[in-house]
């Protein structure tokens, strides 16, 4: 990997900085709004903007090459073979994913291997063997055994212990699984599908780090979103409201018709059970009507009544859904509107399914939220229509829905045009695409996303990440942007490179100006603001003029400097500029950092 002096990082941050400063003095808002207006002239895209229009909404970026492959085969086409996602062979990305063996598993497989039960406490106390137990992520397997060996006395052969299994990391689960969703971000073919997973996992938001749901959720990614996401929305919603990790999440697994018990002689009145609201409420409102989809706070009570039952067997041994009729509450409910007999048993959650599935404030809500992800922060409201009425008509076809969107008018309008800022997963996914970067999508590129403020399956609420531009753009956030830019284009960030001469050529990287406008080709199709060009073109300026300067050598020689037989010595031959791969990063780091490539 090439290392940097620290003065070539230096002056990579000082021109970042500049760059920084003129966005930051107006705040960040102001600047996306004021560029949005040079698109949105009222004349419709130029074909090369119909393009990078299309790559930056339905990928997670253009990579070297696709702009032209594209262009070649025609919007339309590309469009049509994105949405048939089986249709693309995604052999490379799995090679990539083989590296990842728990992403295979199920989840008692990962609860037996990286979440073995703690040992019973034993009679005899053994404060130092406890303290170990409880704190089993950190403490090596060496250290375990010797702790439990210095302070376990002697047994007899009748009553000594099992051995307490000694976990693998129990931390790689939820790694290994934030690995996989930027490797497919990244290295997928089927660029659409993996747009609308991390849709639908932003949706159907589960935070990773609550207790069981770090070993549930390499099962939600793999079986309850990944299969659907191009589906039919009621299939879908079925599979979240059956999945551990979301039961767990929002405590459906411990909701259960409360039981009273009589007092009995030597024993007081007694009560188990209660009914939790927590998934109900969320259903309706953040998954299927809306906050304004109708409801009320009846209703949270009868949907929290009719998912009775829908536990969990053993959350931190098994993981498995199970439904338990003892736990279920077997009395007539009233849904919406609509009367649900009263001895339904799990049917009373799927007939509740049926009928969010099919609502018209789940249409609309559904096809805002579609249409805020691929047109705009407040998309028209006649293309929101249109969008429900299909998502109505067939009967809740992602698919159908999503394409309606993507073929409107509206989705190739100057409106829409480059008025999206990037996520920081997008925004990091999109660097690495448009440098071919190599990437093992570990702990330190991870990490820069969780700097920026999006932890990958790190939201602890369960609304998920704002999609409205906005709440991307704060000061710290935009810094800490160009700081990633930085040393990502520096090869500072370990397990994930760049190979510049690969990417621009070492004839190429000979001649600023021509490393400016290759790069600027390479990374932002073209599509540059005048500010940016201006701030480039200076830093282009400024070291064709470094390099033309006479190297110390070549300055007039005094006549003492003679050789020996009394002749001046010459000075050295004028030599070709040779690849500054210093310079190249400096130009990187920019343009990534530049407004035009944060924005989508």
């Amino acid at each position: 990997m090439k290392i940097f002096s620290g003065s070539s990082v230096a002056n990579i941050r000082l021109s970042l900085s500049l760059l920084a400063c003129t966005l930051l003095v107006a705040q960040p808002c102001s600047v996306f709004a004021a560029m949005s207006e040079q698109y949105d002239s009222g004349h419709a895209l130029t074909a090369d903007q119909r393009v990078a229009q299309v790559l930056s909404r339905l990928s997670f970026g253009a990579r070297p090459g696709d702009f032209d492959a594209v262009k070649k085969m025609g919007v339309q086409q590309y469009i049509d073979h994105q949405l048939d996602p089986d249709s693309i062979d995604d052999s490379a990305l799995q090679k990539r994913l083989d590296k990842l063996p728990t992403l295979l598993l199920a989840n008692p497989s990962i609860a037996e291997l990286y979440n073995p039960p703690r040992p019973k406490p034993s009679p005899t106390p053994m404060p130092a063997v406890n303290a170990v137990a409880k704190n089993l992520e950190q403490a090596s397997p060496t250290m375990t055994a010797t702790v439990a060996a210095a302070s376990t006395p002697s047994p007899t052969p009748a009553a000594k212990p099992l051995p307490t299994p000694v976990p693998k990391n129990p931390g790689l689960v939820v790694n290994e699984l934030q690995s996989a969703k930027l490797l497919r971000a990244v290295y997928s073919e089927r660029q659409l599908n993996e747009v609308m997973v991390d849709f639908w996992e932003n949706h159907f938001s589960i935070f990773a780090n609550k207790d069981a749901d770090r070993i549930l959720l390499t099962e939600f990614d793999r079986d309850t979103i990944r299969p659907f996401a191009m589906g039919r929305f009621r299939d879908l919603l079925g599979a979240t409201a059956h999945s551990p990790a979301m039961l767990f999440y929002l405590d459906n697994w411990q909701s259960s018709v409360l039981h009273e018990y009589p007092a009995t002689k030597g024993k007081p009145a007694r009560r188990s059970g209660g009914i939790n609201e927590n998934y109900a409420r969320e259903l309706m409102e953040l998954h299927t009507l809306g906050v304004d989809g109708g409801y009320t706070q009846k209703d949270v009570q009868e949907v929290a009544r009719c998912f009775t039952g829908w536990t969990i067997r053993k959350p931190y041994e098994e993981g498995i859904f199970v439904y338990n009729p003892g736990q279920h509450d077997n009395g007539e409910k009233m849904v919406l509107g609509t009367k649900i007999l009263g001895g339904g048993g799990i049917g009373d959650a799927e007939r509740v399914l049926d009928i969010l599935a099919k609502h018209p404030s789940t249409a609309r809500f559904i096809a805002t939220k579609l249409a805020r992800r691929f047109i705009g922060d407040d998309p028209p409201k006649a293309l929101i229509d249109r969008a429900a009425k299909v998502f109505l008509r067939t009967d809740g076809s992602i698919g159908e829905t999503l394409k309606s969107i993507i073929d409107s008018p509206e989705f190739l309008s100057p409106s829409a045009y480059q008025v999206k800022v990037r996520s920081p997963f997008e925004y990091v996914a999109a660097s690495l695409r448009a440098t071919a970067a190599e990437s093992d999508g570990a702990r330190p590129i991870l990490d820069w996303i969780s700097k920026m403020g999006q932890p990958v399956f790190g939201r602890v609420t369960p609304d998920g990440y704002p999609e409205r531009t906005s709440e991307w753009l704060s000061n710290n956030g935009m810094l800490t942007r160009f700081n990633f830019a930085v040393a990502f284009a520096t090869g500072a960030i370990k397990g994930t490179k760049i190979d510049i001469r690969k990417l621009f050529g070492e004839p190429t990287g000979a001649d600023p100006q021509v490393m400016v406008a290759s790069i600027t080709k390479l990374i932002l199709m073209d599509q540059v603001s005048a500010h940016t060009r201006d701030t480039l073109d200076g830093i282009a300026a400024r070291d064709s003029k470094e390099r033309s300067a006479p190297p110390p050598s070549a300055i007039s020689i005094p006549n003492a400097a003679v050789d020996k037989h009394g002749s001046a010595t010459p000075p050295p031959p004028a030599s070709e500029p040779k690849f500054n791969s210093d310079y190249v990063a400096e130009i990187l780091a920019l343009t990534l950092g530049a407004p035009e490539f944060q924005r989508k």
